[in-house]
């Protein structure tokens, strides 16, 4: 069409826009809609303006009314305005755009602010796939008969257990397989994969090669550990999966993440995980490693976790490369529907932050499906960026096969009732295009039906294989945690130097002067904190640290990274001890606990080798990543054997500073400490914490650890260790009890800072026959070392001293372990008494006057009954 007859088109549409084809329509709709932004509303247009309008009004709104929706009556309206972009990727005519982008596949791009990315999606959209060959055709449909015949069998064989299955998205097997097909033929060599429940065990069974023995005799009741093991598992739409497949003759390993109900909780796991994997491979990690995350459309747009892990991909300390992402579209959440589940157009909003390629797919179209897995994955490749295929489609049962959909939404199942199945639809096509008969399409069913009737014949009698998942044996032996005095204070030297050439902070010098250790000298906490990094890497232990500002750190008592003023260039003097150390990263996270715990657990899985720590920039502030310490840290072994030995560093200690800096909750942790799940420690020296990360490095046993760490403690005077605490020889003390003057009548039981105050006051009393006793380790609970120090003192009353709420702290967890431990040891009066702050709903109060008389009155308190020394001489 020339330049005139668009125009004439254009003046006819502003006379009667119903006297103009639909499609023609619908473009100058886009068009109209963009004009007054420039004010050119009324202006006549000449036609090569015109052209060149519509082609970038379709290229960025074209999305908005594709049809990419299986159930949609009419194409969705225009309702935004025409983004500025890039000249247009193929100089394609409008009606010919409309067509591509209005049709089953389409894809978003006018977001993209990368004008290299934005083209290459775009020319590789309008250059087109070509046509599917009969293989490929054929192949299409043996993964939609082997989805459809799995939902079937199912939903015979076991009508009232929950599958959360795929029917309605079964289009998401032949996807996925494209993308580990395409992942293999360019080089990848290991997949990560997170996913949600919808089609989870469709896509174990017909894509991953899961036993169909095994998984239906798991479905049926089986215990998926060992005979004899007494873990709790797991229901089988929440197991993970190791396998290794064999695509193209080329060899692809799978990891498949055990998944909570929290359905997006994974998707940081999947990063950290892989990135740990990509750091294994070298320089081509990334080319070598593939993150995929399947969500569904309610959660992804629900879960703030989300939009977390996308900002992280890009990060110097957590990016992967980009991630493959696929949105099982069900339009539709339990019994939500879409109008009150979100407020964006689409439930990819959360993409558009970070210049994803985000294509929209109907899955009713099987080969536009395989094409999204295409584009996507090139857009990975070539751009090292994200990309999400939003797999529309619907949930032809309810949430659960239990449930009834039609309780909530008739009309909606009237429709999904009365439509065909994508597997009978598409090998409908290919029969009438005489690619297959009918025949052939049945024999194919046939050998679906067969192979699940055999594997459920099997299941009965299916067992797991013990000389396959025999517990793996965790040696009890602690490891010689103790460093020579010598290498210790070579290695503080060396972090006190200044790097030649470098300008510093004037006030550095300070600061790198307390590093300096002298002989005999004493060790403050943050020099005690990097000896026992520093340590480490020279015994070739790899360390990450991360969280927010650790680099620094929060209070300033790191200093990991030197700073120069003139240039910004840093210097991390951990990286710089010896000839063949091994590598410490440390990385300020984004302001996220959530994503960033759940990132750096997920990397400890992968990384036993690692030393991997994350710190909260105030305890407190970890109950933000709540679901990854229930779901994962504290759970996963029991549920999944699962096994992690991640650190987590949490300060905390009253000091004043209001209810949010104060308390890390150690009473959660507790409540879920069992069956040598964790580590749980409050250690009071510098010696003591050097001692506990040199152990979790270097020991066979594997469990999280979790370190109420401390604030006060990090500059306290009193709070530093003799350098001989680090010597060999020397180890981790779960108890340290105080050196009393006298029979002991009177023992002051707690854990952290305040027992620095109670020993100050208790000397400043000059008080015989009392003795403070930290609590180090709180779990597992050294019930032996308490035991034998309470044989010392028959005649002791006990207290409990805290200064959190009597409802928080270890008050309620430790009252029935102790006063059990002090009867067994012959006490005559074993019940403890408590000492501390009443009962509160906040962990603190907010005004430091307050605070400071509270804890002067535990304090007091707590030391009352001791005898003061002149009395006790004098009687």
């Amino acid at each position: 069409m020339g330049a005139a007859s668009l125009e004439a088109l254009q003046r006819q549409f502003r006379l009667d826009p119903a006297s103009v084809d639909p499609g023609w329509r619908v473009l100058f709709e886009v068009l109209e809609e963009v004009e007054p932004v420039s004010g050119l509303a009324n202006r006549p247009v000449a036609g090569d303006a015109v052209t060149a309008r519509l082609a970038e009004a379709v290229r960025a709104r074209g999305h908005l009314h594709a049809w990419v929706c299986p159930l949609a009556q009419e194409q969705s309206p225009l309702v935004s305005r025409l983004k500025e972009s890039e000249p247009p990727a193929q100089p394609l005519p409008p009606e010919a755009l409309e067509r591509l982008y209005g049709g089953t596949l389409t894809v978003e791009t006018a977001h993209i602010d990368a004008a290299d990315a934005r083209a290459w999606l775009l020319w590789q959209f309008e250059a087109g796939a070509g046509n599917s060959g009969p293989e490929e055709k054929r192949a299409v449909l043996g993964g939609l008969i082997a989805a459809d015949e799995f939902e079937r069998f199912l939903g015979v064989k076991y009508p009232t257990k929950k599958r959360f299955g795929a029917e309605g998205a079964e289009a998401v097997v032949p996807l996925l397989r494209r993308l580990l097909e395409q992942a293999a033929a360019s080089g990848v060599t290991h997949v990560v994969i997170g996913t949600m429940h919808r089609g989870r065990l469709n896509l174990m069974a017909n894509v991953l090669g899961k036993d169909l023995t095994r998984m239906l005799a798991e479905i049926k009741g089986m215990h998926p550990f060992s005979p004899g093991s007494d873990r709790a598992g797991d229901v089988p739409y929440h197991l993970g999966l190791e396998t290794s497949l064999e695509i193209g003759g080329r060899q692809l390993r799978v990891t498949l993440l055990a998944n909570p109900s929290h359905l997006e909780a994974v998707d940081p796991l999947v990063l950290g995980r892989a990135r740990a994997l990509q750091e294994l491979e070298g320089e081509e990690g990334r080319a070598k490693v593939l993150p995929i995350i399947l969500h569904t459309d309610a959660a992804v747009i629900g879960q703030g976790v989300v939009p977390e892990t996308l900002q992280l991909g890009g990060t110097a300390g957590f990016g992967t490369g980009g991630t493959v992402h696929v949105v099982i579209n069900n339009r539709i959440g339990f019994t939500t529907e879409e109008r009150d589940a979100r407020t964006s157009t689409h439930c990819t909003g959360a993409w558009k932050a970070i210049d994803s390629g985000i294509l929209h797919v109907n899955a009713d179209d099987p080969l536009a499906v395989c094409r999204a897995a295409e584009l996507a994955f090139g857009y990975r490749k070539s751009q090292g960026r994200d990309a999400v295929i939003d797999l529309v489609c619907y949930r032809r049962n309810g949430h659960n096969e239990i449930d009834e959909p039609t309780f909530t939404q008739p009309l909606l199942y009237q429709r999904i009732a009365a439509k065909e199945p994508v597997a009978s639809a598409f090998a409908g096509r290919l029969v009438s295009e005489g690619i297959l008969t009918e025949e052939e399409v049945a024999a194919e069913r046939g050998r679906n039906r067969d192979r699940l009737q055999d594997a459920y014949e099997q299941a009965s009698e299916y067992r797991p294989n013990v000389a396959m998942e025999v517990e793996e044996a965790q040696s009890t032996l602690a490891p010689e945690t103790g460093v020579p005095p010598e290498l210790l204070r070579s290695i503080a030297a060396r972090l006190a130097e200044v790097p030649t050439g470098m300008a510093l902070h004037p006030r550095m010098g300070r600061v790198l002067k307390q590093r300096m250790v002298a002989e005999g000298g004493q060790v403050s906490w943050p020099v005690a904190e990097a000896l026992a990094f520093g340590s480490l890497l020279t015994e070739g232990v790899p360390i990450r640290l991360s969280g927010q500002d650790v680099v620094r750190g929060a209070f300033s008592h790191r200093h990991f990274g030197l700073v120069d003023t003139g240039t910004g260039a840093m210097h991390v003097g951990l990286n710089g001890l010896a000839e063949g150390q091994a590598r410490f990263s440390v990385y300020n996270s984004p302001l996220s606990e959530y994503a960033v715990l759940g990132f750096e657990y997920g990397y400890s899985l992968a990384r036993p080798d690692v030393l991997t720590l994350w710190e909260a920039q105030f305890g407190d502030f970890a109950n933000g990543a709540q679901i990854v310490i229930d779901q994962f840290v504290m759970s996963a072994e029991e549920k999944w054997g699962d096994r992690s030995g991640l650190v987590m560093l949490l300060p905390h200690g009253l000091e004043g500073q209001g209810p949010e800096h104060s308390s890390a909750r150690p009473e959660r942790y507790l409540q879920m400490a069992a069956k040598d799940n964790v580590r749980i420690v409050i250690p009071s020296t510098p010696a003591n914490y050097f001692h506990l990360l040199r152990e979790q490095a270097l020991g066979s046993i594997r469990r999280p650890l979790i370190v109420m760490s401390p604030k006060k403690l990090l500059r306290l005077p009193a709070a530093v260790s003799p350098l001989d605490d680090f010597a060999p020889g020397r180890c981790f003390r779960p108890v340290i009890a105080g050196a009393p003057r006298g029979d002991v009548g009177l023992v002051l039981f707690c854990s952290g800072k305040i027992a620095y105050e109670l020993e100050e006051e208790l000397a400043q009393r000059q008080a015989d026959g009392a003795v403070v006793v930290r609590l180090e380790q709180l779990y597992p609970f050294p019930a032996e070392i308490l035991a034998e120090l309470a044989r010392r003192w028959p005649d002791a009353r006990c207290r409990w001293v805290q200064e959190e709420p009597e409802n928080m702290g270890a008050w309620s967890w430790v009252r029935p372990r102790l006063e059990a431990v002090l009867a067994s040891a012959g006490l005559g009066s074993p019940q403890l008494a408590y000492v501390g702050r009443p009962e509160s709903p906040s962990p603190a109060g907010s005004f430091h006057g307050d605070h400071d008389a509270d804890q002067r009155a535990i304090v007091e308190r707590a030391c009352a009954a001791a005898a003061p020394a002149r009395a006790t001489r004098a009687a």
